[in-house]
């Protein structure tokens, strides 16, 4: 299947299995053997679990989205943008923090988009939604609905507790943006 669908989309493909720590084994293949390469090395970390295979959009940049929210509504939120670009697992990535270069244009659509997710979703308690920007074009990478490893950075960072924001949420306490 990965083959499959690596030559309908075309070449570069990122490969990455899933639950691994820290994007291991994750690989971005130029050519089918390369692809079939790094299917085997993913077999080899996790070879009970999946493997995702999605075209990989070279020149992007990867943005994080650091949010608490109350029944839907966003409280607070932080966003950084990655050093590298898209393609490094945003563990390992290098967070700037505030984003400096990004479009303003880019900084509205994703509020409005992580606005649009908290509410669907009607989250309460903390989220991290990973987007790529590409120009002033935002996609949604992943939205995950836990803290993130950038919560702390982003709490000393803006003077903001959001691990206290979130549990006060998460308890049903009033809570204020």
């Amino acid at each position: 299947e990965a083959v499959e669908f690596s030559n309908k989309v075309g070449f570069p493909v990122l490969v990455r299995p899933s639950f691994v720590l820290s994007g291991a084994a994750m690989r971005v293949a130029s050519d089918e053997t390369e692809l079939r390469n790094f299917l085997d090395l993913a077999a080899d970390v996790a070879d009970d679990k999946p493997v995702v295979v999605t075209k990989f959009i070279l020149g992007a940049k990867e943005i994080e989205f650091d949010g608490v929210a109350s029944n839907g509504k966003i409280l607070n939120y932080a966003i950084g943008e990655h050093l590298e670009n898209a393609g490094v697992h945003s563990g390992d990535a290098t967070v700037i923090l505030p984003a400096q270069k990004l479009y303003v244009g880019t900084i509205r659509q994703i509020k409005k988009a992580a606005a649009a997710i908290a509410k669907a979703l009607n989250i309460t308690g903390p989220f991290n939604i990973q987007f790529m920007g590409i120009e002033n074009d935002v996609l949604v990478i992943e939205c995950n609905l836990r803290a993130s490893r950038t919560f702390p950075f982003v709490s000393k960072t803006l003077q903001a507790n959001f691990i206290s924001l979130a549990t006060r949420a998460m308890c049903g306490l009033h809570v204020t943006p």
